[in-house]
Order: structure tokens, then C-alpha cells, then sequence
């Protein structure tokens, strides 16, 4: 059974949730080989942003294949990669300063590794959250494509 939520509601739910938080297991594919791993991460709204280096996997699974998805805490999202390397200039620096804000360990990666250095930002498309609602428990679906937020018991069949 589907039960329609308040979109915007669930929306700034899901963002308060992605901010108090700062790891999440982020998984990339390409050529038919997916991996996993731990990311930190800081928020902007909804979007996820991490920073990583262009000489590992992730940065070429990502370059090659922006779709992303990310788990954390029972929430899984599903999403599109965009790399912010240094040539977008203040979108670079706007994006170093909130890091550094949260983390403070920033400026001794990027003075180390300047010619690899990139952020990369997650905007998602599908967000869903297993839930524990009246002693039920269904999963809660944030759909940003069509604007749509809503739970289905935990045994109805999941959309693709």
C-alpha cells in the first residue's frame, strides 16, 4: 500500500538527517565492476559533497560513470556526480572553505596533492529510508525526479 507524504517536508527531513552526518559508503561502477567505499562528506541541502583525489578508482569510475549511490544509516540515495576540480575557480575555494569549516584537515591535501585535488558533488534523484511508522515497518521513498514523496509497507514490490 503507498501512502503519499508532504514532498517539501520530507525534503528538508532528509537534508536536517544528511547534515548531522559526515561518513557514507559511496559505490561507483564501470565496466560491469562495482565498488564500495567509506567517504567522508559535508552537505549542502540535499546535495552530498566529498573530495577525493583524480589518481584513485573512484575518480575514474565516477568520470566515466556520474551515477553514484550512497548508504548511510539505512538510507540509501541514489544520484549524479559532478566533479569540481580547480578550474571552476570559486566553486573550488566556496566548496574548500566548507570542508575545511567541518573537517579542518583540508589545506594539508590540497597543499600536498594541488594537481589532484577535486571535489565531487552528488545531486540525488531517489532517496529511500527503511521506517519504523505506528509499529510498522516501510520503506519511505523521496523521489526528486517527480517530486514525489511517499512509504509503501515493506513487502509491496519496489518500483524501477
Amino acid at each position: 500500500m503507498k501512502t503519499e507524504l508532504r514532498f517539501e517536508e520530507v525534503k528538508e527531513e532528509k537534508a536536517r538527517f544528511l547534515e548531522k552526518n559526515e561518513y557514507a559508503v559511496l559505490a561507483t561502477s564501470l565496466n560491469n565492476r562495482v565498488t564500495a567505499r567509506t567517504v567522508s562528506y559535508v552537505s549542502e541541502g540535499l546535495t552530498i559533497i566529498f573530495y577525493t583525489l583524480t589518481s584513485l578508482r573512484k575518480f575514474a569510475q565516477i568520470k566515466a560513470n556520474p551515477k553514484v549511490a550512497l548508504c548511510l544509516n539505512n538510507v540509501s540515495i541514489e544520484g549524479t556526480a559532478e566533479i569540481v576540480g580547480k578550474q571552476q575557480g570559486e566553486e573550488y575555494k566556496r566548496l574548500s572553505e566548507i570542508w575545511e569549516k567541518k573537517f579542518g584537515w583540508f589545506d594539508w591535501y590540497d597543499s600536498n596533492y594541488p594537481e589532484l585535488s577535486v571535489f565531487v558533488k552528488v545531486t540525488p534523484i531517489l532517496i529511500e529510508s527503511y521506517v519504523s511508522k505506528d509499529d510498522t515497518s516501510a520503506r519511505e521513498y523521496l523521489d526528486l525526479h517527480s517530486k514525489r514523496a511517499y512509504t509503501t509497507t515493506q513487502w509491496d514490490k519496489q518500483e524501477y
